[in-house]
């Protein structure tokens, strides 16, 4: 997309976006986790030594989009307030618009349109070996911060399963986690960081590979 001085009026998000983040873009806790290689075109966070204990690993959200889309400086102006969430034009073929011999009725808009990012879902990468794991969790949690204000977060995926493994295997799982309707909507506000977090509690023989997130998600810098 060419840069310019105008504004941009695009309606509709891009709903295809999508983020790696691997081994190297992923911050971790655990005792002798590392970023290793387990073959060729394959690296990963592996658990150097097996142990009983909670090997947790995140991501950024926010931080990723901005690293990654490039659109930031591209902003004309903020992202402005509730918005219109769908296009206030149809969106088709001409055949395909209904009523084409009458009249259409126009629908003046109330506000900016809706931008920012919104996640849908996301895929976690991992593979376990030798013995299940005694727990196996992700969460998303969203914290704004303002000056001189205790940090203020919120929940956007409870902390659970949500459809993750806790059994071990040969090969690397990608289990899809998807988001609660009620919480695939924009985020659009400033000084907040969107956290993406996997916690895998293992045995006492339980060895890991961490390769990382897929991020599903909508965005609308225009």
């Amino acid at each position: 997309m060419p840069h310019t001085k105008s504004r941009y009026q695009q309606d509709l998000g891009f709903t295809d976006g999508r983020i790696r983040a691997n081994a190297g873009d992923v911050v971790f806790t655990g005792a002798t986790l590392a970023v290793g290689r387990v073959a060729a075109g394959q690296w990963a966070i592996q658990l150097g030594t097996p142990a009983a204990q909670a090997n947790t690993f995140a991501v950024n959200v926010t931080q990723m989009l901005m690293r990654r889309l490039g659109f930031f400086e591209d902003l004309q102006e903020q992202f402005g307030g509730v918005g219109i969430p769908g296009s206030a034009e149809y969106q088709g073929r001409p055949d395909t618009i209904p009523s084409m011999a009458t009249g259409q009725p126009i629908t003046p808009r109330t506000a900016f349109k809706l931008k920012g990012f919104k996640i849908n879902s996301f895929d976690c990468i991992y593979q376990i070996g030798v013995a299940n794991p005694s727990a196996h969790t992700c969460r998303v949690d969203q914290t704004t911060f303002v000056n001189g204000v205790a940090a203020a977060t919120t929940s956007v995926l409870a902390s659970g399963v949500n459809g993750l493994s806790t059994a071990f295997a040969a090969n690397p799982y990608v289990t899809n986690v998807v988001l609660p309707a009620a919480q695939q909507i924009y985020r659009n506000l400033n000084d907040t960081d969107v956290w993406l977090e996997e916690v895998i509690t293992g045995a006492a023989t339980t060895t890991l590979n961490f390769y990382g997130f897929e991020i599903y998600l909508e965005y609308n810098y225009n």
